[in-house]
């Protein structure tokens, strides 16, 4: 009896009315609630872009990545070059790192089957990101792998550069960089991350 009587009233005029009108506001009420969410998502969103954006750099970690190459002409855009340029010559550096790169080996040593390995430290001199300028510190270790004793042909190499102190900008800096050696392309592919105090 009650379906019979929920028929009549929804399939006559006045019952679809009512029953069109009662679900009207619960879906624009649900339309405006959506939008709403979203509305304030996106807000909440921009804001916390915009905050990590505008966060100076001395606020955490950044991330680093770039090309090193070898250039005895190397200029740092900011600072003066050491003294003592060093055993190699230095690095010009590209990428989230502007500057050179100058390295003194403490340590080394070959072995018969033609790994090699150097310890020592490094100093740069640039900027980081074009903004944060000075110099830091690294000790470094350098693992690779020869045709033989000449060193006349790497087959393959890596080293681990660990942030120790620096100076400007970079004073207090701690982190890592890596360095990948490209054998044909006489380059170092370099990535990492710098923590700023």
């Amino acid at each position: 009896m009650k379906k019979q009587l929920m028929k009549r009233i929804i399939g006559s005029d006045e019952g679809r009315r009512l029953v069109s009108q009662s679900i009207r506001p619960q879906g624009k009420g649900k339309a405006v609630r959506d939008r709403l969410r979203a509305t304030t998502l996106t807000a909440a969103v921009a804001a916390l872009v915009f905050a990590v954006v505008a966060m100076p750099a001395s606020a955490g970690t950044t991330e680093v990545s770039g090309i090193g190459v070898f250039d005895n002409e190397c200029q740092p855009p900011a600072g003066s070059p050491p003294s003592d340029l060093g055993d190699y010559p230095p690095i010009h550096m590209s990428g989230s790192l502007n500057g050179c790169w100058y390295t003194y080996v403490s340590s080394s040593r070959f072995n018969r089957s033609g790994t090699y390995q150097e310890h020592g430290s490094e100093i740069f001199v640039g900027c980081l990101n074009g903004m944060t300028c000075g110099t830091f510190e690294t000790k470094y270790t350098f693992t690779g792998k020869y045709v033989d004793d000449t060193f006349a042909e790497e087959i393959h190499g890596r080293c681990e550069h660990r942030i120790v102190g620096g100076t400007g900008d970079f004073a207090g800096t701690k982190g890592v960089i890596l360095f990948k050696d490209d054998v044909v392309n006489l380059k170092f592919d370099y990535r990492g991350h710098i923590s700023l105090e």
